[in-house]
């Protein structure tokens, strides 16, 4: 990081760069964020605008920052693992175990989850369990798609996601809407991601019988495919 200014990385990485201060130097009526993070004894908390605390600072990581009302805040717990290896000492590592609270510090979901990706429309939550197997719940708790249905779900855009489902040692891809139905049948080799809320096609791929490849195009809009 040498020569670069702190303005370069928070323009690059605005979500992750904070100025630490005292609180004695710093003017809460000046902050216009619903929750506020603050840190004691090296873990983070979450105060409201009276300086109230609302989540008790016993969290490693925050993730998001909260000024409007439907605003999702996922909170980290750092945890470390391993494994044996036969020749070597056991290699260690260490992850993070997230939960999610809303704008008023209500717990979403507690501090177990190995991911959490929130649709663009915040009511749509892909989670991701300890043992990688996903799922789709709504922020009221209401299953969408059961944990380990898809091999993999991507993060809700425009009420659409990606999913894939193992076929062997294939990959099967498709498109779900946000009541789990299937809009683009697991039939695709591959299909583009669409992080655009403005895109409208994507290409999709398919293999045929004799190992051609296709490339054809979904419209977000209509639900139709051209190949």
């Amino acid at each position: 990081m040498k020569n670069k200014k702190v303005e370069d990385l928070a323009y690059f990485k605005s979500s992750n760069v904070r100025i630490l201060v005292d609180y004695n130097d710093y003017n809460i009526k000046d902050d216009n964020r619903l929750l506020i993070p603050f840190s004691y004894s090296q873990r983070f908390g979450l105060m409201n605008k009276g300086g109230e605390v609302v989540v008790e600072p016993e969290y490693d990581i925050i993730s998001d920052s909260c000024y409007e009302e439907s605003d999702l805040i996922r909170l980290g717990k750092y945890y470390t693992y391993g494994y044996n290896r036969k020749t070597k000492d056991p290699s260690t590592y260490l992850g993070i175990k997230w939960g999610l609270i809303d704008s008023k510090g209500n717990f979403i979901l507690d501090s177990i989850y190995k991911s959490i990706d929130i649709s663009d429309d915040k009511k749509i939550l892909t989670v991701r369990y300890m043992d990688f197997q996903y799922e789709v719940i709504d922020v009221d708790g209401v299953v969408i798609v059961p944990k380990g249905f898809y091999s993999w779900i991507d993060t809700f855009v425009n009420g659409l996601a990606r999913v894939i489902s193992m076929d062997g040692e294939n990959k099967k891809w498709g498109i779900i809407d946000e009541l789990g139905n299937q809009v683009l049948s697991l039939r695709y080799s591959r299909v583009w991601k669409f992080a655009n809320k403005n895109q409208r096609l994507i290409p999709v791929e398919t293999i045929d019988e004799h190992g051609n490849t296709h490339i054809g195009q979904f419209d977000l809009f209509t639900r139709e495919v051209s190949i």
